[in-house]
């Protein structure tokens, strides 16, 4: 693999501190202007150098976005099995297919189980274990962007991921935090303790990690695969291993065995879906786009349809003015999600009502310039009945573009010999009658995965991303406001400071609001002081701020950013040669 990186020609990488550079160029600046033949570039950002690379690969050996993306995400499985995994978790992703001119949702989230009762969970809301899981969706929501999209065979998409789990990597800065906060955990389950201690001692930064058995389950999906008598028959074999087959049988015996809700019926009956995003248009040539419920992404687009009226020309990103207006656009996106958002499947959200421009014209009424609101924020509707993630993007040399955000939840639950992380999801599934996200036995959570895609005159601009739980879609505004509005790259971006509202219920358990302002230290003092004087409670340098990558296209210029709070995280352009090759 290491090979093949070094036979590329490499235009600009741009990689979160302390990142290894995939061609030893790290720290050269991403947002420059850079000859750009159409259809001769391919990039991909991610959060950790390795799925990078992994992405890069895949492209080179003439695969779609959608054969890159899965196999980021299989890599990402193995170099940051607490943030993510392609065989536990569940996903949400956009994807521009470039011949039908068209974007597209993946809803890749499997339900909570048919034997799960508010009662009976909220007795353990706050203890980890297989009773947090849902079914794992990404799995199937992958296979399916394979079988729409892409043109690879399955063995060849996973074998990076393949490479990585076997030969094993070093524990990153990240990663070993993340295995000292949950240390008793790990040590309490066997088959986790096994990959994440030597000889009794946990794992430190700079220690090789295998995965051994994740590498097993990963070879037996390419094996059922390749038995299949055609492409799409092999796709139909490997999403049926999973969910008709030894793996759901793997998982749910283990939910048996530990208190969990899981049973085989809801894994035989589920599919990912492919479904119309949602989008707004920004201005007359700027559309953004982002995941239907019962993804949060809608949170975001209630936001940016409040904030596009306002002027922002003669502020900068970090002015004060421009803080308050997107905190409390925010404010009120987080409220109508409390009041509305949930599984479609199970209360009705009304969508068309609440990204009507009368609406938003309303909500920007509510907002003073002056004077920050508390919690609780009423919906301007009548209300109706009712990071622990990772996002990456890729866009290939035929102008496909994928945006994607993954998530698991870092409780380090390894599924007995198969190396699979299960994740935690339920623990953001409200236990209250009369909340849309309540839990209901079969239904979705109400899932905080939303990367965005933003096309401009009908092209992708901007592909993006910020992870942590409720920043996410706070993240992005902040994140898209800084291209769209005020002229920033990709990779400044990205750099920029961030603000997180806590002006509403949190999505985990156990639910409250805390109606602060955590803002990172980066910001001026007389800022602070400013916000401060409007009525925000700042909490300074303390809260979620998430982790964000994104690309952008600016006609000849494409751009990539990565998240330097993440010492691993990386982007790189790569050019293909006339003959087809790298």
């Amino acid at each position: 693999m290491g090979t093949n990186v070094r036979r590329r020609e490499l235009l600009v990488t741009s990689a979160g501190a302390g990142a290894v550079s995939l061609a030893g160029c790290a720290g050269f600046s991403s947002d420059g202007p850079e000859e750009r033949a159409e259809g001769d570039q391919r990039a991909v950002v991610s959060q950790h150098h390795l799925a990078t690379e992994a992405g890069l690969e895949t492209l080179e050996d003439g695969g779609t976005a959608a054969d890159a993306a899965v196999s980021v995400a299989c890599a990402l499985s193995v170099v940051e099995p607490w943030f993510s995994s392609a065989l536990g978790g569940g996903t949400w992703a956009l994807y521009y297919d470039a011949e039908a001119d068209e974007v597209t949702s993946l809803d890749g989230v499997g339900p909570a189980g048919l034997e799960a009762t508010p009662e009976d969970y909220e007795e353990r809301a706050d203890e980890a274990g297989i009773h947090q899981a849902v079914v794992p969706g990404a799995w199937d929501g992958w296979m399916l962007w394979l079988a729409e999209y892409g043109n690879l065979d399955l063995g060849d998409v996973l074998e990076p991921a393949i490479t990585l789990a076997r030969e094993g990597y070093p524990v990153s800065p990240e990663m070993a935090g993340w295995l000292a906060d949950e240390a008793d955990l790990i040590a309490d389950r066997p088959a986790a303790a096994d990959i994440y201690r030597d000889d009794g001692n946990l794992l430190e930064e700079g220690d090789t990690v295998t995965q051994d058995a994740m590498a097993d389950t990963f070879d037996s999906l390419a094996d059922a695969y390749a038995d299949g008598d055609d492409r799409s028959d092999g796709i139909r074999a490997a999403r049926d291993y999973f969910y008709r087959g030894p793996i759901a049988e793997a998982i749910v015996d283990h939910s048996d065995e530990h208190g969990g809700y899981l049973t085989l019926e809801e894994f035989r009956e589920f599919e990912a879906e492919i479904v119309e995003p949602l989008s707004v248009a920004y201005d007359e040539d700027l559309e953004v786009y982002q995941n239907p419920p019962n993804s949060q992404g809608i949170t975001q687009l209630l936001a940016l349809n409040v904030l596009k009226e306002f002027d922002f020309d003669d502020l900068e990103p970090g002015d004060a003015d421009a803080v308050h207006l997107q905190a409390e656009a925010i404010k009120l996106a987080f409220a109508d999600r409390y009041h509305h958002v949930g599984d479609p499947d199970r209360v009705e959200v009304p969508i068309e009502d609440l990204l009507e421009e009368e609406y938003a014209a309303d909500q920007r009424d509510r907002i003073d310039p002056d004077e920050a609101m508390e919690w609780p924020i009423d919906t301007g509707l009548e209300e109706t009945d009712a990071d622990h993630t990772t996002t990456f993007h890729v866009v290939d040399d035929e102008g496909n573009a994928a945006a994607v955000t993954t998530s698991l939840g870092a409780q380090f639950l390894v599924i007995g010999d198969t190396g699979i992380h299960v994740n935690n999801r339920m623990r953001m599934l409200a236990l209250e009658d009369d909340d849309p996200n309540r839990l209901t036995p079969g239904y979705a959570v109400r899932h905080t995965s939303n990367p965005y895609m933003a096309l401009r005159d009908g092209d992708p601009y901007v592909l993006g991303g910020v992870t942590g739980v409720d920043t996410q879609p706070q993240g992005q505004t902040q994140q898209f406001l800084n291209v769209a509005e005020f002229g920033l790259g990709a990779q400044t971006a990205v750099d920029r400071p961030r603000f997180v509202s806590t002006a509403f219920p949190s999505t985990d358990y156990p639910y409250e609001a805390d109606d602060t302002l955590q803002i990172e230290t980066e910001f001026p003092e007389s800022v602070r002081e400013d916000l401060e004087d409007r009525g925000h409670d700042l909490e300074e340098g303390a809260g979620m701020f998430g982790t964000g990558n994104a690309i952008v296209l600016e006609d000849d210029d494409l751009q990539v950013g990565a998240e330097p709070r993440h010492s691993t995280a990386e982007g790189a352009v790569s050019r293909a040669s006339h003959d087809g090759s790298s």
